[in-house]
């Protein structure tokens, strides 16, 4: 849950994701469940030819969600790289 801005706490303290990146990880999840769903119901020899494409879509967005949270800060601990300051862009 977000706070409001104040002066002991500015909104740049809190890293949070953008809309954009939320908005790109329910449609990436979306995409893999019709995706899985569908699959369940063909044969494997019949692979359509958009599947690729599909692929490329969810990869594309699961990449931009991963910039987003390493310009966060949010993956510093994880990487092994010492935490940033919160002002720090």
């Amino acid at each position: 849950m977000a706070t409001t801005p104040t002066k002991t706490h500015p909104k740049s303290a809190i890293p949070q994701l953008s809309y954009d990146c939320r908005r790109k990880i329910y449609r990436a999840q979306m995409v893999a469940m019709h995706a899985y769903i569908y699959s369940l119901g063909e044969n494997p020899e019949d692979i359509p030819l958009y599947m690729p494409y599909i692929f490329s879509y969810i990869h594309d967005d699961i990449e931009a969600i991963d910039n987003e949270l390493i310009s966060l800060g949010l993956f510093d601990e994880a990487m092994g790289e010492r935490p940033r300051k919160p002002d720090a862009k």
